[in-house]
Parts: structure tokens; C-alpha cells; sequence
């Protein structure tokens, strides 16, 4: 697909198809960055290739600030009314780092990985309800949906009997086709259950997230109550809902790329090298779902293209993934690849996401528990036959019915 200088095209060009990333972007590397307008805002750069999106993720000059009082490019009404400024994403350093900073101890590789067992005790259950069903089983509701709530009560301390209420809150707030009344009903009920939470961690102590959190903010006047509440609730949504669609998706491509799931089988140790590839390869938002960035000064991009100061640029990170310049065969699952490139499924720089290491080990222990008690796992209706969420800015997996 070929552009001409100073075009503005419709964006997004075609419609999502499973994890399919569509050739036309291939045209599109080529070319570099191009010109486009989102269904909502004013028009902005799209980044596909995969040094420029790694530039406005991780370079200082791009930020979300400036563009809080624009009319920020979006594909749905819900992202266009991001503009909360003590909102963790729409923030940049050093504001930013300051709120980060107060997280890094929760988040840390050791206090993540001494989860390991609970989180291996939650797993291990999930699979043997699955095997007490006959028949073929839904893996996206049977597993998928159940982990990452099970595993954020142990995080923030949310009674386990809650936590399937809450996801139901955070559907409604970010489903693309939630009524703006119901939108609003589950923000005043989400907020309603996160200051109780606040108030219950004054006055108790307790070994979580959101008691670190809440004495940050009462003993060091380190963070404002809306910055509290926010903050909580970044721990929810990207604990959540990053979680839920990899682990299906994750399920979905193994049981789509039979050989692959067969290399796992054979030779465990490959699992780290397959989870990042999958991050890679595995597109988690739908076209043009990404927080736009705006550049504070004039930034080169490739090609010589130049973003002036006050121009924002949309990061198509799925599609940077697949950038053959960065990644030889980027198109293909290889898990044997020659210390690769990081991925940017989960931003970089300074807004990589804070919950990587928890979604990673969650993806991890149930890959290796599914290959050890159910390896010939394999899908229970035809590939085409799945089903893909129209309701969410994800490619999240409706049903996955799989076998055994």
C-alpha cells in the first residue's frame, strides 16, 4: 500500500483477524512513517517499524503530558477520555518515576518469584477442575479468567470471593460497547470498592501492594488520593487484563502451531526463550489501540522523517514485532532465535509494564503444568471456529475449547 507524501490516510486500514498481523503492513514498514487519522482527534504518525516504535517508547523527547489538553487521536471513546493527569499512563518523568519508584519493591523479580508457590497451588487447581469436566473444556473461562484475579488477591489483598466481581467492573469500564451509563456505574462502584480497600489498609496491617501503597501516601505525603486510587487501580487493569488474553492467546497459537507445542514437549528448557517469543509474535491490541505520544521537541525518525515538536505519534508495537529488519523470519514462531531483540508487546523504557514479571511467571507455571499433566492438549473445534471478543480493545479470545 503506497502513500503519497503528506497523505492522510483512514486508520485502521483492515480489520483484525484472529492473531494475524495483516501483509498490508508489510507495504507499510517499507515505507516507514506514514500519516494517519484515528476514528477520534486530530491526526497523528504511525510508527510500524521497530526502531522507531522502541524511540517513542523509550526516548525522553516523547511523552503523554503535553497531549493531555489536545484532542488526543483514538479508536474509541474511552481512550480519547484519558486525560486524567494523575493517571500512572498519562504521566511522564519525573512524576512518573516518582510513582513507579513506590512500586518497584512489590514488583522486584525476588518478591514475584516467592509467589511461585501459591501461585503453582492456584494452577494446579484450575487443572484439576478441568479434568473433572467431561468432555471438551473452555479454556478461556475455565483458566484464563480465573488465574489473574486469584493471583492479584494475593498482590492486593482482596478477598479471593471478590475478585471475579471486580473483573466484571473492569469489563464494563474498558468493553468497547459498554453502555455509557453502565461505564459510569462501574466506575462509581470500582471506586467505591478501592477507597473501602484504602481505608481498610489505615487501619490494618498487612503484608500487600495496596498497604505499601496507602503508607506511602499517609506516613511520606508521597502520593495524592487520586494518585493512590489510580495507582491501584494500573495494578488492576494491566494485572488483569494483560494477563487473561496472553495466557489464552498463548494456549491458542500452541494449539495452532502443533509443531511448536511439540518442541516444549520434547525440550522443557525451551519454555523462557517460547514466552518471550510468543510475547513477540502474539498481537495483544487491535489496530491503533495504543496511547498515542507526543513529541516535546523535533525527533528523526526513520527514512529522515521528521515528528515536529507537538505532533503526536501512534507505537503499532504488534506490528513492530514483526519487523524483519529487527527480526529475521519475523513473521514465523522460532524459539531458537540468537539473543533477540525485547520485544515491545509490553511497551519499553520507562513505561515498560510494571506487572512483567507476575504476568510472565503466571504464563510460565501454567505452560509448564499444562505440558506436564495434559500434553496431548489440542483444540476441540476447528482453528477458524474460535472465537475473538468484539467487545474489548484486545485480541482476547472469547471461547477456546480444547481437549485431552
Amino acid at each position: 500500500m503506497a502513500t503519497r507524501t503528506g497523505e492522510i490516510i483512514d486508520y485502521p486500514i483492515v480489520k483484525e483477524d484472529a492473531l494475524e498481523v495483516d501483509p498490508i503492513y508489510k507495504e507499510l514498514q517499507a515505507q516507514g512513517p506514514i500519516k494517519v487519522k484515528l476514528p477520534f482527534g486530530e491526526p497523528c504518525w504511525l510508527a510500524t517499524r521497530y526502531e522507531d516504535v522502541r524511540t517513542v517508547y523509550g526516548d525522553r523527547r516523547f511523552g503523554r503530558v503535553l497531549g493531555l489538553p489536545r484532542d488526543s487521536p483514538g479508536v474509541w471513546i474511552g481512550a480519547v477520555m484519558a486525560k486524567d493527569p494523575t493517571m500512572l499512563v498519562n504521566m511522564d518523568p519525573p512524576e512518573h518515576t516518582r510513582l513507579r519508584r513506590l512500586t518497584t519493591a512489590a514488583f522486584s523479580p525476588r518478591r514475584i518469584g516467592a509467589l511461585r508457590g501459591d501461585i503453582q497451588a492456584q494452577v494446579d487447581d484450575l487443572v484439576d477442575r478441568m479434568e473433572r469436566q467431561e468432555g471438551s473444556v473452555d479454556f478461556a473461562y475455565a483458566f484464563a479468567r480465573q488465574l489473574p484475579p486469584l493471583v492479584l488477591t494475593l498482590i492486593l489483598g482482596v478477598p479471593v470471593s471478590e475478585a471475579q466481581q471486580f473483573r466484571s467492573w473492569i469489563d464494563d469500564m474498558t468493553g468497547l460497547k459498554t453502555e455509557p451509563v453502565a461505564r459510569q456505574a462501574a466506575i462509581d462502584s470500582t471506586r467505591e470498592y478501592v477507597e473501602g480497600l484504602i481505608a481498610k489498609r489505615r487501619s490494618t496491617e498487612t503484608d500487600d501492594l495496596l498497604h505499601m501503597l496507602v503508607h506511602a501516601r499517609d506516613d511520606d505525603d508521597r502520593l495524592s488520593e487520586e494518585e493512590l486510587f489510580n495507582l491501584s487501580m494500573a495494578v488492576w487493569l494491566g494485572g488483569l487484563e494483560t494477563t487473561v488474553n496472553q495466557l489464552g492467546t498463548t494456549i491458542y497459537a500452541l494449539m495452532t502451531h502443533r509443531d511448536r507445542w511439540q518442541e516444549l514437549l520434547d525440550d522443557r528448557d525451551l519454555i523462557p526463550a517460547a514466552l518471550e517469543e510468543l510475547w513477540r509474535w502474539i498481537p495483544s491490541f487491535k489496530y491503533g489501540v495504543p496511547f498515542v505520544r507526543w513529541a516535546s521537541e523535533d525527533v528523526e525518525l526513520s527514512g529522515g522523517t521528521i515528528v515536529r515538536a507537538g505532533e503526536p505519534v501512534l507505537p503499532e508495537h504488534a506490528v513492530a514485532n514483526r519487523d524483519e529488519a529487527a527480526f529475521p523470519r519475523g513473521w514465523e514462531i522460532d524459539f531458537h532465535r540468537d539473543q533477540p531483540k525485547p520485544h515491545l508487546s509490553l511497551a519499553f523504557g520507562a513505561h515498560r509494564c510494571m506487572g512483567a514479571h507476575l504476568a510472565n511467571l503466571q504464563i510460565q507455571i501454567a505452560l509448564e503444568t499444562l505440558l506436564r499433566r495434559l500434553p496431548t492438549l489440542e483444540l476441540a473445534v476447528p482453528a477458524e471456529n474460535v472465537e475473538f471478543s468484539e467487545a474489548t480493545f484486545m485480541r482476547s479470545i472469547e471461547a477456546l475449547p480444547v481437549k485431552w
